[in-house]
Protein backbone atom coordinates (compact mmCIF):
# COMPACT_ATOMS: atom_id res chain seq x y z
CA UNK A 1 0.00 0.00 0.00
CA UNK A 2 2.65 2.47 0.71
CA UNK A 3 4.41 1.69 -2.39
CA UNK A 4 1.02 2.54 -4.55
CA UNK A 5 0.88 5.47 -2.22
CA UNK A 6 4.29 6.90 -3.43
CA UNK A 7 3.99 6.16 -6.82
CA UNK A 8 0.32 8.19 -6.97
CA UNK A 9 1.99 10.81 -4.94
CA UNK A 10 4.53 11.40 -7.44
CA UNK A 11 1.86 11.72 -9.99
CA UNK A 12 -0.12 14.22 -8.14
CA UNK A 13 3.02 16.49 -7.20
CA UNK A 14 3.04 16.19 -11.45
CA UNK A 15 -0.68 17.73 -11.16
CA UNK A 16 0.09 20.18 -8.94
CA UNK A 17 2.76 22.10 -10.41
CA UNK A 18 1.37 21.34 -13.50
CA UNK A 19 -1.42 22.98 -12.77
CA UNK A 20 0.74 26.64 -11.06
CA UNK A 21 2.59 26.64 -14.02
CA UNK A 22 -0.64 26.67 -15.86
CA UNK A 23 -2.07 29.55 -13.78
CA UNK A 24 1.27 30.92 -14.27
CA UNK A 25 1.02 31.04 -18.10
CA UNK A 26 -2.73 32.42 -18.63
CA UNK A 27 -1.87 35.52 -16.04
CA UNK A 28 -1.73 34.67 -12.47
CA UNK A 29 1.43 35.63 -10.39
CA UNK A 30 2.52 32.34 -9.21
CA UNK A 31 5.81 32.10 -7.49
CA UNK A 32 7.26 29.37 -9.88
CA UNK A 33 8.80 31.23 -13.13
CA UNK A 34 11.13 28.43 -14.15
CA UNK A 35 8.29 25.93 -14.45
CA UNK A 36 5.90 28.30 -16.90
CA UNK A 37 7.98 26.22 -20.07
CA UNK A 38 6.93 22.84 -18.43
CA UNK A 39 3.42 23.23 -17.95
CA UNK A 40 2.75 20.45 -20.72
CA UNK A 41 5.31 18.66 -20.16
CA UNK A 42 3.77 18.15 -16.56
CA UNK A 43 0.56 17.07 -17.11
CA UNK A 44 0.78 14.79 -19.95
CA UNK A 45 3.60 13.06 -18.76
CA UNK A 46 4.02 13.51 -15.02
CA UNK A 47 0.38 13.42 -14.43
CA UNK A 48 -1.47 11.08 -17.22
CA UNK A 49 1.59 8.82 -17.92
CA UNK A 50 2.66 8.73 -14.39
CA UNK A 51 -0.99 7.45 -13.67
CA UNK A 52 -1.49 5.04 -17.05
CA UNK A 53 1.81 3.72 -16.02
CA UNK A 54 1.19 3.01 -12.58
CA UNK A 55 -2.28 1.57 -13.87
CA UNK A 56 -1.04 -0.62 -16.53
CA UNK A 57 1.50 -2.01 -13.87
CA UNK A 58 -0.60 -2.97 -11.26
CA UNK A 59 -2.50 -4.99 -14.18
CA UNK A 60 1.39 -6.89 -15.11
CA UNK A 61 1.41 -7.88 -11.42
CA UNK A 62 5.44 -8.23 -12.21
CA UNK A 63 7.76 -6.09 -10.82
CA UNK A 64 9.92 -4.93 -13.56
CA UNK A 65 6.57 -3.26 -14.95
CA UNK A 66 6.92 -0.41 -11.90
CA UNK A 67 10.10 1.14 -13.87
CA UNK A 68 8.19 3.10 -16.26
CA UNK A 69 5.76 4.97 -13.32
CA UNK A 70 9.07 5.07 -11.34
CA UNK A 71 11.00 6.62 -14.38
CA UNK A 72 7.90 9.47 -15.13
CA UNK A 73 7.94 9.96 -11.76
CA UNK A 74 11.13 11.00 -11.31
CA UNK A 75 11.00 13.15 -14.48
CA UNK A 76 8.77 15.05 -12.24
CA UNK A 77 11.48 15.81 -9.79
CA UNK A 78 13.90 16.33 -12.69
CA UNK A 79 11.53 19.45 -14.30
CA UNK A 80 11.04 20.82 -10.67
CA UNK A 81 14.79 21.17 -10.20
CA UNK A 82 15.08 22.95 -13.99
CA UNK A 83 16.67 19.99 -15.60
CA UNK A 84 14.99 19.31 -18.56
CA UNK A 85 16.76 17.15 -20.75
CA UNK A 86 17.10 14.54 -17.52
CA UNK A 87 13.13 14.76 -17.46
CA UNK A 88 12.81 14.13 -21.13
CA UNK A 89 15.04 11.23 -20.90
CA UNK A 90 13.32 9.67 -18.12
CA UNK A 91 9.49 10.08 -19.75
CA UNK A 92 11.10 8.74 -22.96
CA UNK A 93 12.67 5.79 -20.71
CA UNK A 94 8.93 5.30 -19.06
CA UNK A 95 7.34 5.54 -22.84
CA UNK A 96 9.69 2.72 -23.77
CA UNK A 97 8.89 1.03 -20.52
CA UNK A 98 5.10 1.51 -21.01
CA UNK A 99 5.43 -0.49 -25.13
CA UNK A 100 6.55 -3.06 -23.05
CA UNK A 101 4.13 -3.33 -21.13
CA UNK A 102 1.45 -3.45 -23.11
CA UNK A 103 3.94 -6.05 -24.98
CA UNK A 104 3.24 -8.05 -22.17
CA UNK A 105 -0.38 -7.41 -21.92
CA UNK A 106 -0.95 -7.92 -25.40
CA UNK A 107 0.84 -11.36 -25.38
CA UNK A 108 -1.12 -12.41 -22.55
CA UNK A 109 -4.67 -11.05 -23.67
CA UNK A 110 -4.85 -11.46 -27.25
CA UNK A 111 -7.21 -8.82 -27.37
CA UNK A 112 -7.21 -5.98 -29.78
CA UNK A 113 -8.11 -3.19 -27.41
CA UNK A 114 -4.67 -3.60 -25.82
CA UNK A 115 -2.88 -3.21 -29.60
CA UNK A 116 -4.56 -0.30 -29.51
CA UNK A 117 -3.21 1.14 -26.13
CA UNK A 118 -0.07 -0.11 -27.61
CA UNK A 119 -0.22 2.07 -30.80
CA UNK A 120 -1.20 4.77 -27.63
CA UNK A 121 2.53 3.92 -26.05
CA UNK A 122 3.89 4.28 -29.27
CA UNK A 123 3.06 7.67 -30.09
CA UNK A 124 3.65 8.78 -26.79
CA UNK A 125 7.06 7.59 -27.07
CA UNK A 126 7.83 9.40 -30.69
CA UNK A 127 6.42 12.51 -28.85
CA UNK A 128 8.89 12.58 -26.04
CA UNK A 129 11.88 11.52 -28.61
CA UNK A 130 10.76 14.40 -30.69
CA UNK A 131 10.79 16.77 -27.86
CA UNK A 132 14.17 15.84 -26.53
CA UNK A 133 15.22 16.32 -29.63
CA UNK A 134 14.16 19.73 -30.56
CA UNK A 135 12.63 20.90 -27.17
CA UNK A 136 9.96 23.04 -29.25
CA UNK A 137 6.19 21.98 -27.92
CA UNK A 138 4.03 22.37 -30.91
CA UNK A 139 5.96 19.31 -33.40
CA UNK A 140 4.88 17.23 -30.06
CA UNK A 141 1.07 18.00 -29.40
CA UNK A 142 0.05 15.87 -32.04
CA UNK A 143 1.45 12.68 -30.96
CA UNK A 144 0.72 13.62 -26.75
CA UNK A 145 -2.66 14.03 -28.57
CA UNK A 146 -2.87 10.29 -30.34
CA UNK A 147 -0.90 8.65 -26.88
CA UNK A 148 -4.37 9.87 -24.97
CA UNK A 149 -6.76 8.97 -27.64
CA UNK A 150 -5.75 5.82 -28.21
CA UNK A 151 -5.52 5.09 -24.82
CA UNK A 152 -9.05 5.98 -23.76
CA UNK A 153 -10.56 4.22 -27.21
CA UNK A 154 -8.64 0.86 -26.32
CA UNK A 155 -10.23 1.41 -22.60
CA UNK A 156 -13.49 2.03 -23.30
CA UNK A 157 -13.41 -0.90 -26.13
CA UNK A 158 -12.29 -2.82 -22.69
CA UNK A 159 -14.83 -2.13 -20.68
CA UNK A 160 -17.33 -2.41 -23.23
CA UNK A 161 -16.22 -5.71 -24.67
CA UNK A 162 -19.13 -7.21 -24.46
CA UNK A 163 -21.37 -4.92 -26.48
CA UNK A 164 -22.78 -6.67 -29.50
CA UNK A 165 -20.72 -4.45 -32.27
CA UNK A 166 -21.86 -5.38 -36.08
CA UNK A 167 -18.77 -5.83 -38.30
CA UNK A 168 -19.78 -2.58 -40.17
CA UNK A 169 -18.82 -0.38 -36.94
CA UNK A 170 -15.69 -2.43 -36.22
CA UNK A 171 -14.51 -1.90 -39.59
CA UNK A 172 -15.87 2.13 -38.63
CA UNK A 173 -13.43 2.32 -36.28
CA UNK A 174 -10.24 1.08 -37.41
CA UNK A 175 -10.98 3.28 -39.87
CA UNK A 176 -11.32 6.07 -38.20
CA UNK A 177 -8.81 5.46 -36.10
CA UNK A 178 -6.44 5.25 -39.50
CA UNK A 179 -7.25 8.46 -40.38
CA UNK A 180 -6.56 10.46 -37.38
CA UNK A 181 -2.98 8.64 -37.21
CA UNK A 182 -2.02 9.54 -40.70
CA UNK A 183 -3.19 13.17 -39.96
CA UNK A 184 -0.82 13.23 -37.22
CA UNK A 185 1.78 11.75 -39.60
CA UNK A 186 1.42 14.65 -42.07
CA UNK A 187 2.59 17.78 -42.22
CA UNK A 188 0.22 19.77 -39.66
CA UNK A 189 -0.84 23.27 -41.41
CA UNK A 190 -0.75 21.12 -44.55
CA UNK A 191 -3.46 18.57 -44.92
CA UNK A 192 -2.44 16.95 -41.34
CA UNK A 193 -4.82 18.80 -39.24
CA UNK A 194 -7.89 18.44 -41.07
CA UNK A 195 -7.08 15.12 -41.90
CA UNK A 196 -6.51 14.25 -38.06
CA UNK A 197 -9.54 16.51 -37.19
CA UNK A 198 -11.73 14.73 -38.99
CA UNK A 199 -10.53 11.47 -37.70
CA UNK A 200 -11.31 12.38 -33.93
CA UNK A 201 -14.99 13.90 -34.82
CA UNK A 202 -15.60 11.12 -36.34
CA UNK A 203 -14.66 8.83 -33.36
CA UNK A 204 -16.65 11.04 -31.01
CA UNK A 205 -19.72 9.89 -33.10
CA UNK A 206 -18.85 6.48 -33.20
CA UNK A 207 -18.42 6.55 -29.52
CA UNK A 208 -21.06 8.32 -28.90
CA UNK A 209 -23.23 5.96 -30.61
CA UNK A 210 -21.44 2.78 -29.90
CA UNK A 211 -20.13 3.42 -26.27
CA UNK A 212 -21.91 1.63 -23.26
CA UNK A 213 -22.39 5.41 -22.04
CA UNK A 214 -25.70 5.26 -24.26
CA UNK A 215 -26.68 2.46 -21.83
CA UNK A 216 -25.94 4.21 -18.27
CA UNK A 217 -27.44 6.87 -19.29
CA UNK A 218 -31.09 4.77 -18.50
CA UNK A 219 -29.31 4.08 -15.41
CA UNK A 220 -28.88 5.90 -12.06
CA UNK A 221 -26.52 6.64 -9.41
CA UNK A 222 -22.59 5.83 -10.22
CA UNK A 223 -23.78 4.58 -13.62
CA UNK A 224 -26.28 7.54 -14.62
CA UNK A 225 -23.03 10.35 -13.31
CA UNK A 226 -20.95 7.63 -15.81
CA UNK A 227 -22.74 7.88 -18.35
CA UNK A 228 -23.37 11.68 -18.34
CA UNK A 229 -19.46 12.11 -18.12
CA UNK A 230 -18.74 9.85 -20.88
CA UNK A 231 -21.06 11.67 -23.19
CA UNK A 232 -20.02 15.07 -22.53
CA UNK A 233 -16.17 13.53 -22.88
CA UNK A 234 -17.21 12.45 -26.67
CA UNK A 235 -19.32 15.96 -27.00
CA UNK A 236 -15.46 17.58 -26.32
CA UNK A 237 -13.55 15.14 -28.42
CA UNK A 238 -15.85 16.50 -31.20
CA UNK A 239 -15.90 19.89 -30.67
CA UNK A 240 -11.74 19.70 -30.04
CA UNK A 241 -12.05 18.18 -33.55
CA UNK A 242 -13.98 20.71 -34.98
CA UNK A 243 -11.42 23.83 -33.39
CA UNK A 244 -8.63 21.90 -35.01
CA UNK A 245 -10.27 22.44 -38.53
CA UNK A 246 -12.07 25.41 -38.43
CA UNK A 247 -10.34 28.04 -35.28
CA UNK A 248 -7.95 30.47 -36.92
CA UNK A 249 -4.35 30.08 -35.47
CA UNK A 250 -2.70 32.28 -32.33
CA UNK A 251 -2.25 31.88 -28.88
CA UNK A 252 -5.84 32.35 -28.19
CA UNK A 253 -7.26 29.53 -31.09
CA UNK A 254 -3.94 27.42 -29.95
CA UNK A 255 -5.33 27.09 -26.57
CA UNK A 256 -8.99 26.26 -27.20
CA UNK A 257 -7.76 23.19 -29.02
CA UNK A 258 -5.72 22.17 -26.50
CA UNK A 259 -8.10 22.50 -23.80
CA UNK A 260 -10.87 21.54 -25.08
CA UNK A 261 -9.16 17.99 -26.00
CA UNK A 262 -6.76 18.06 -22.49
CA UNK A 263 -9.27 19.47 -20.14
CA UNK A 264 -12.43 18.50 -21.58
CA UNK A 265 -12.03 15.22 -23.02
CA UNK A 266 -9.35 13.81 -21.14
CA UNK A 267 -9.52 15.25 -17.40
CA UNK A 268 -13.50 14.56 -17.78
CA UNK A 269 -12.77 11.22 -18.37
CA UNK A 270 -10.71 10.71 -15.16
CA UNK A 271 -14.30 12.05 -13.52
CA UNK A 272 -15.91 9.38 -15.53
CA UNK A 273 -13.62 6.70 -14.13
CA UNK A 274 -12.52 7.81 -10.92
CA UNK A 275 -14.71 5.59 -8.72
CA UNK A 276 -13.40 2.94 -10.28
CA UNK A 277 -9.93 3.34 -11.27
CA UNK A 278 -8.99 5.08 -7.33
CA UNK A 279 -9.93 2.22 -5.36
CA UNK A 280 -8.30 0.06 -7.70
CA UNK A 281 -5.08 1.86 -8.07
CA UNK A 282 -5.25 2.27 -3.88
CA UNK A 283 -5.66 -1.68 -3.92
CA UNK A 284 -9.20 -1.31 -2.50
CA UNK A 285 -12.26 -3.32 -3.70
CA UNK A 286 -15.93 -1.99 -4.86
CA UNK A 287 -16.78 1.48 -6.41
CA UNK A 288 -16.30 4.36 -4.06
CA UNK A 289 -19.49 7.29 -5.34
CA UNK A 290 -21.02 9.66 -3.35
CA UNK A 291 -23.52 12.48 -4.88
CA UNK A 292 -20.58 15.43 -4.20
CA UNK A 293 -19.05 13.99 -7.20
CA UNK A 294 -21.69 15.08 -9.61
CA UNK A 295 -20.99 18.93 -8.37
CA UNK A 296 -17.35 18.40 -8.87
CA UNK A 297 -18.50 17.32 -12.55
CA UNK A 298 -20.82 20.43 -13.18
CA UNK A 299 -18.45 22.92 -11.95
CA UNK A 300 -15.48 21.22 -13.71
CA UNK A 301 -17.62 21.19 -16.74
CA UNK A 302 -18.99 24.96 -16.85
CA UNK A 303 -15.85 26.32 -16.26
CA UNK A 304 -13.91 24.53 -19.63
CA UNK A 305 -17.22 25.93 -20.93
CA UNK A 306 -16.27 29.37 -20.21
CA UNK A 307 -12.56 29.08 -20.46
CA UNK A 308 -13.00 28.05 -24.41
CA UNK A 309 -15.86 30.69 -24.95
CA UNK A 310 -12.90 33.01 -23.37
CA UNK A 311 -10.26 31.57 -25.69
CA UNK A 312 -12.60 32.05 -28.84
CA UNK A 313 -13.61 35.42 -28.04
CA UNK A 314 -10.05 36.54 -26.47
CA UNK A 315 -10.99 37.38 -23.26
CA UNK A 316 -7.76 37.15 -21.24
CA UNK A 317 -9.37 37.73 -17.64
CA UNK A 318 -12.54 35.56 -18.39
CA UNK A 319 -9.78 32.90 -19.19
CA UNK A 320 -7.72 33.79 -16.52
CA UNK A 321 -10.81 33.02 -13.70
CA UNK A 322 -11.58 30.11 -15.91
CA UNK A 323 -8.35 28.67 -15.75
CA UNK A 324 -8.21 28.63 -12.08
CA UNK A 325 -11.27 27.03 -11.69
CA UNK A 326 -10.55 24.59 -14.11
CA UNK A 327 -7.17 23.52 -11.99
CA UNK A 328 -9.21 24.06 -8.13
CA UNK A 329 -11.92 21.80 -9.11
CA UNK A 330 -9.50 18.86 -10.52
CA UNK A 331 -8.01 19.14 -7.03
CA UNK A 332 -11.08 18.59 -5.28
CA UNK A 333 -11.99 15.92 -7.31
CA UNK A 334 -9.01 13.97 -6.39
CA UNK A 335 -9.09 15.01 -2.87
CA UNK A 336 -12.72 13.54 -2.52
CA UNK A 337 -11.86 10.61 -4.25
CA UNK A 338 -8.89 10.14 -2.04
CA UNK A 339 -11.75 10.35 1.01
CA UNK A 340 -14.28 8.44 -0.62
CA UNK A 341 -11.75 5.14 -0.84
CA UNK A 342 -10.36 5.84 2.52
CA UNK A 343 -13.50 5.59 3.62
CA UNK A 344 -14.62 2.54 1.86
CA UNK A 345 -17.71 4.21 0.67
CA UNK A 346 -18.16 1.81 -2.37
CA UNK A 347 -21.42 1.80 -4.46
CA UNK A 348 -23.85 0.10 -2.26
CA UNK A 349 -23.28 2.84 0.22
CA UNK A 350 -23.62 6.07 -2.12
CA UNK A 351 -26.08 8.42 -1.64
CA UNK A 352 -27.67 8.44 -4.77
Amino acid sequence: MTKRIAFILFAVIGLVFGLLSGWLRIGWDIPVYGMAGFHGVLMLGGFLGSLICFEKAVATKKNWAFFAPASSGLSVLAFLFNQAALGYLLQIVASIGLVFIYIFLANRSKENYTLLMLIGAMCWLAGNVLLFQTHFYPTVFPWWIAFILFTIVGERLELSRFLPLKKWSKYLLVGLLMVTLIGFMLPYHGMGRTVAASGIAGLALWLLRFDLARILLKKKGHYLYTGVCLTLDYVWLFASGLCMIFVNSGAFAFDALLHSYFLGFVISMIFAHGPIIFPSLLNKTGRCFHSILWLCMVVFQASVAVRIFADLQEIPLLRKWAGMINGLIILVFLVTMFVLVQKGRTLGQSRN
